[in-house]
């Protein structure tokens, strides 16, 4: 005699009904037992699983206290327990239906009723189901668009490349191991891989945590894979600067735009997905003030004179909007073209693994620049330029330095130059002690040689 694990779950459904989903049968079976009561949404507390204490819940002009909720879900909670303790003594493995009747026999329920207020028989989901359950969930909790939603079903759709029919049960530690050996196979390299994994692991710990029978191998496989650092892409002040400044023919409009809103995105720290909604609304006496798309912060951008510049040009033949912004695709491939043009060809090495095996891989800039190199451009220039880090983050919208660091990278002119800042130290101090004992006379001589020469 075996006993049956089982985990029940109290909800209010989309009708103010108090359900009861039960769960059992390694989590397969499933059944909402409706209690025939009735709650407030916004006096239900969703850790306790119960109304908030001393609530009132008034439905359909009927005042329903707390505490009677309370005991219906009690009585429905006993009766469940009961059923499954006698499920376990005739040693059967109950199906939904049985589990139904059987709780609302020993609570008394006449069959009438029973017919009105119970909801669908939930019948045992396959794991495509509860992957379905799951996108639908982060759409309407977390607000998911198509991007995250594609993330997953791309995951998931490796997951049945390797796994064909997958089900919970064969859902275990060795179906991981397999789904890296098939990555590998199939030429993923070890970031993506690790991508990869951590996108599936999210959707097991919510199957977990919504009672679902996941095994804690799954939960907790590593796979062991060296993944190299990133190689972050950004311009250099100067080449910034220098591409800000090229001349293209009259003929290139095209790129000489693609340009323009590149370098913009670079002198302000705004994503494509922000710039393509700058409206002139958002130009303020105080900077750009924006609600950021991706995450939905406000946030206020000092507008630098290279910036000021760019909305001038274009704000003159604006409508609602700044600037005339095409697809995140067709600006990327158009910068690409303008990087070339201007001469944005630095070497960069992107250090790879795939299994054991390292692959590294040379790239010319312009060939592989993007509009998020902008923004990665902003943070490394601002850091070189000697700026703060959290004026830095303030502008950007990044919450802490950890979230920021991806796009930190320093260049060897930037590290040169600060550790100089130990020569200049000592030389300023010799030249201010010389200076104080300088007459006025040769005071205003060198202070006519500096300002010749600043």
């Amino acid at each position: 005699m075996k006993k049956i694990s089982y985990n029940c779950r109290v909800f209010i459904n989309n009708r103010n009904q108090v359900v009861v989903r039960v769960r059992w049968n390694k989590k397969r079976s499933e059944v909402g037992l409706s209690t025939g009561m009735y709650a407030d949404p916004l006096k239900w507390d969703e850790n306790t699983q119960r109304p908030k204490r001393g609530s009132t819940h008034i439905i359909n002009a009927e005042k329903i206290p707390s505490r009677a909720i309370n005991e219906r879900i009690d009585e429905f909670l006993e009766a469940i327990e009961k059923s499954f303790s006698e499920f376990t003594v005739n040693n059967v493995t109950p199906k939904t239906q049985d589990l139904r009747e059987r709780v609302n026999e020993i609570i008394g329920r006449n069959k009438q009723k029973e017919a009105e207020e119970e909801p669908e028989v939930l019948k045992e989901k396959t794991l495509k189901e509860i992957f379905d359950e799951f996108l639908q969930s982060g759409e309407e909790e977390r607000g998911w668009g198509d991007k995250i939603k594609y993330k997953y079903l791309q995951s998931w759709k490796h997951l049945n490349k390797c796994v064909p029919n997958i089900t919970i049960d064969t859902l275990t530690k060795e179906t991981m191991q397999k789904l890296k050996n098939w990555y590998i196979k199939e030429g993923y390299k070890n970031r993506t891989i690790t991508n990869r994994f951590k996108t599936l692991k999210s959707f097991f710990r919510w199957m977990k945590v919504n009672g679902y029978n996941v095994t804690d191998g799954v939960l907790g496989y590593k796979h062991h894979l060296k993944v190299t650092e990133k190689n972050v892409v950004f311009l250099t002040f100067d080449e910034l600067l220098m591409f800000y400044n090229y001349k293209f023919n009259d003929d290139q409009k095209t790129l000489e735009k693609a340009r323009d809103l590149f370098c913009f995105m670079a002198f302000t720290s705004l994503r494509y997905s922000d710039l393509a909604q700058l409206k002139r609304a958002n130009i303020t006496t105080r900077g750009i003030e924006i609600y950021t798309k991706k995450t939905s912060d406000h946030i206020t951008i000092d507008i630098n004179h290279y910036a000021q510049e760019l909305i001038d040009k274009y704000i003159v033949s604006a409508d609602e909007f700044v600037f005339p912004v095409p697809t995140n695709q067709k600006l990327n491939q158009y910068l690409k073209l303008a990087a070339k043009e201007c001469g944005l060809d630095r070497e960069i090495i992107d250090t790879n693994n795939i299994g054991n095996q390292r692959i590294d891989k040379s790239n010319k800039l312009y060939e592989i620049i993007s509009c998020h190199d902008a923004r990665r451009t902003f943070v490394c220039c601002s850091l070189a330029l000697g700026i703060p880090e959290t004026t830095v983050m303030k502008w950007t919208g990044h919450k802490c330095y950890e979230n920021m660091k991806p796009y930190i990278e320093v260049t060897d002119k930037t590290l040169k130059r600060e550790m100089s800042k130990w020569d200049g130290y000592g030389i300023k101090n010799q030249i201010i002690d010389s200076i104080d004992k300088l007459p006025n006379e040769k005071l205003e001589q060198v202070y006519d040689f500096i300002k010749n020469i600043a």
